[in-house]
Order: structure tokens, then C-alpha cells, then sequence
């Protein structure tokens, strides 16, 4: 599964073409969990520090479990006036399991997420669903 989820992040930043050259910095990441936060004690300040390059997206977060955990992923994105929506498809090393928190040792597992800011200003708002996690987020644009 690891080697899977290497392999489709790097065919997926290497094959894809995107549109408009762009650099952002993202970070942040005050978040509260939907589904389970009421009952579990979660991080919900994850601490995000990212950088983003023609979709590419690279960087590291605390997770839900407070584990330092670091994300490659591909983001495709679509502006609609002032709103910038996107999807990111790669992978995460940090959590002890995919599902969860079982385990011993950092595993590679695959994410998927959605993003949508606002993006009037050079400082941009906004928000992200990473699992049931909701967060807030800012993308500067460089």
C-alpha cells in the first residue's frame, strides 16, 4: 500500500499539466472533528506549513492523534469569481494506521481532500475537510 500510494503521487505530479503557474503558502489549520469530536480528545490545532507549486502541494501538519505528519499531494483547482475550490489527491506519512490509530510506526497511507478559499486579497481564508476534520486555513499567494 505504501509503495501504491508513492507511486500514484509521483504519476500524478508528473503527468498532470496545470493551467496557470502559481505559488502559495499555506497554513493553519484550527479545525473540529464532525462526526467524533464531542467525544475524543483530538488535536484541533494541526499547524499546517505547506507549499504549493503548479498544483504540487508538499509540507507537514500535527495530526488528529498529534503526530507530526508530512503530506505530498496534487491539487486541481477551478476559480469562480473571488472563490478558489480545489481537490488534492496524494498521500500522508504520520498516522499509525490509515483508519485510526492502531499501530506502532508511521505508515504511508492515501488522502484525498477538498479546499475553498477566498481569494480577494493576497492573504486568502479558507477552509478544508481532511477526514472529518474541518479546518480553517490561510493561503498566501506569493
Amino acid at each position: 500500500m505504501k509503495t501504491l500510494a508513492i507511486a500514484a503521487s509521483l504519476i500524478l505530479a508528473l503527468t498532470a499539466t496545470p493551467s496557470l503557474a502559481e505559488t502559495s503558502i499555506h497554513a493553519g489549520g484550527f479545525s473540529y472533528h464532525v462526526a467524533t469530536g464531542y467525544k475524543n480528545d483530538y488535536n484541533s490545532n494541526h499547524k499546517l506549513l505547506a507549499v504549493e507549486h503548479n498544483g504540487l502541494l508538499i509540507g507537514r501538519f500535527s495530526n488528529s492523534y498529534k503526530r507530526t505528519t508530512a503530506i505530498a499531494a496534487y491539487g486541481w483547482s477551478k476559480q469562480w469569481g473571488n472563490w478558489r475550490g480545489a481537490v488534492y489527491v496524494g498521500a500522508v506519512r504520520g498516522y499509525r494506521s490509515c483508519y485510526g490509530d492502531d499501530g506502532d510506526k508511521a505508515v504511508v497511507c492515501p488522502v484525498a481532500f477538498p479546499s475553498l478559499h477566498y481569494t480577494a486579497w493576497r492573504v486568502q481564508p479558507g477552509v478544508l475537510v481532511l477526514g472529518e476534520a474541518v479546518a480553517l486555513t490561510v493561503r498566501l499567494a506569493l
